[in-house]
């Protein structure tokens, strides 16, 4: 039975000691460190993508395409057009395709499992469970990873929405990452609503963050909601060690279970973010929320976006004073219409075309449409 790597090893290996294949790796909770241990050895799991080839096709080809770019962009501190569609590609699918996003997208068929099967024991269609209480966890299912990376072209659409930084970290300072790197948030949106995470691609205020070598960060980010470094910084931005620490405690937040780094001299910085940060880390099964109604017998499921919590506001990033928009409003909604139309579009019509060039295309005709 094969290996499936659900975070690529040519990201990993970006983190790794002294470009080898070894890399420090850490468990979030509890915490523990390791010895420095192979990649070859973490982030996968046995069958993951269920020997799927086509989907495994389409991993493989994009890997091919985003790998290059990663190594250019953190050797040169800089990416270029063509650079930026592939570092948009790499976070949206890095995004999708984990375990964690995995085990994410079970919880509420795991919920409506667990309820039909407890209500069909309570009317006596079933018989009592031998072993005792039942749980969700007793069951799985299949073809959840390759639904998720399926449905990744409406986020791309809208990543082309955002302005996007690469944050350099100062000297004796540097950005660790983990087995669920990529983070989303909504800084504009944060104590609006305990019940929503507003961390919807398309929503304004919307943030990403993935780290892509010790000490370079990739920031996207809503232009219409927020100021990211000064007029004269450009694309790279200098930000302090504290930005540094609060951004690493998004890992701590954002990770299954691993963290890694390149250096076994930040072994002690890394337990105290842990230490420190641990506390806000969520379970998976948070991302479905059960809320009472005034109906006996009937409830409200929520489902929304796994996100993180700024522990106190960075410094790099600060929320634009002028802005009329509102939490839950739609960035661009001329643009996700687009965005929706392309993706019944591929629903419709598949094809193994490059999605850079079949967008463009559709983008072409939809501008000639409207003219």
């Amino acid at each position: 039975m094969s290996k499936d790597h659900f975070v690529p090893r040519h990201y990993l290996r970006q983190f790794t000691i002294n470009r080898t294949e070894m890399i420090m790796a850490a468990s979030a909770s509890p915490y523990k460190c390791d010895k420095p241990v192979g990649i070859g050895g973490h982030c996968c799991k046995d069958n993951f993508y269920e020997e799927h080839a086509a989907l495994n096709k389409v991993l493989g080809t994009i890997e091919n395409e985003t790998a290059p770019a990663l190594v250019r962009v953190a050797g040169q501190k800089y990416f270029d057009d063509n650079d930026l569609g592939k570092l948009q590609l790499l976070a949206v699918i890095l995004h999708h395709r984990t375990k964690k996003a995995a085990e994410a997208a079970k919880v509420l068929p795991r919920y409506l499992t667990l309820k039909t099967i407890q209500s069909a024991i309570k009317q006596g269609k079933l018989p009592p469970y031998p072993g005792g209480e039942i749980s969700g966890e007793m069951w799985d299912f299949k073809g959840v990873p390759g639904s998720m990376i399926q449905g990744t072209g409406f986020c791309l659409m809208e990543m082309q929405t955002l302005k996007c930084k690469l944050l350099q970290s100062p000297n004796g300072a540097h950005f660790v990452t983990s087995d669920h790197p990529v983070i989303i948030l909504n800084q504009f949106c944060a104590g609006a609503d305990a019940y929503r995470s507003y961390a919807g691609f398309s929503c304004f205020g919307f943030q990403l963050l993935m780290p892509i070598c010790p000490n370079l960060c990739i920031f996207f980010y809503d232009e219409q909601a927020y100021r990211v470094g000064s007029r004269r910084s450009g694309q790279l931005v200098t930000v302090s060690e504290q930005d540094v620490e609060i951004v690493n405690s998004l890992q701590v937040q954002s990770a299954e279970n691993w963290l890694y780094f390149h250096d076994i001299k930040l072994e002690q910085v890394v337990q105290r973010l842990v230490y420190r940060y641990g506390n806000l880390r969520v379970q998976v099964q948070d991302a479905l929320k059960v809320i009472p109604t005034k109906e006996q017998n009937k409830k409200l499921l929520l489902t929304r976006a796994s996100t993180v919590k700024l522990p106190t506001p960075w410094n790099f990033c600060r929320k634009r004073k002028d802005t009329k928009f509102k939490p839950g409003d739609i960035r661009n909604p001329a643009w996700t219409a687009l965005g929706e139309k392309f993706m019944e579009d591929v629903d419709k019509n598949p094809s193994d075309e490059d999605i850079f060039n079949r967008l463009q295309k559709f983008r072409e005709k939809f501008i000639k449409e409207c003219v």
